[in-house]
């Protein structure tokens, strides 16, 4: 019987399907102007802007240490995408968002940098319940979740940004996005 229940314990997390917490219906923001179909594979949905000061480039950083752990993990880039939608598209030009990810060095095709216009982006975020605001001074209020979307467009989970000393649990995420490349 311990045994069993052993067995029981260990093997229950696998066992465990991610709830469908929401579902995106209209993936109209481009990058670069170039539509992406974006449903055949899971994604990981990344908010920022390029002048945030703190959150966004923590967690940029973080990503890029998840990308190297799905690597390690034998998942290759070409399984997943992650998506990162700028919440300032009247600032973050095309160029300005290039200029972003030569900074962080990103250069993975299934990375994209995605913007829309101010009424898409704000439609896009009602998907998620995803508050921001930008205030008179340009500045971005903006919640601090990404979530993972499925290659059916439904919301399964979210996961905390980088918040000061605390870092994006890349090890959580990566095992989400295990369990819907399978």
């Amino acid at each position: 019987m311990v045994v069993g229940f052993m067995a029981f314990y260990l093997f229950w997390p696998q066992s465990i399907d991610l709830p469908k917490i929401g579902t995106v219906e209209e993936w109209s923001l481009t990058e670069d102007g170039n539509s992406q179909d974006f449903h055949d594979k899971p994604k990981l949905i990344s908010f920022f802007f390029t002048n945030c000061p703190d959150i966004c480039p923590m967690t940029m950083w973080d990503l890029k240490e998840f990308q190297k752990l799905m690597r390690e993990k034998g998942i290759a880039d070409d399984r997943y995408i992650i998506l990162s939608v700028t919440l300032d598209p009247e600032y973050d030009t095309s160029e300005r968002i290039n200029q972003y990810k030569e900074l962080f060095e990103i250069t993975s095709p299934n990375w994209l940098f995605i913007r829309g216009s101010l009424e898409e982006t704000k439609k896009f975020t009602q998907y998620f319940n995803f508050y921001y605001e930008k205030n008179v001074d340009g500045f971005v209020t903006h919640s601090t979740s990404m979530y993972i979307v499925d290659s059916n467009d439904y919301i399964r989970a979210h996961h905390d940004m980088a918040i000061g000393k605390k870092r994006v649990n890349i090890e959580e995420i990566a095992n989400h996005l295990e369990m819907l490349i399978k």
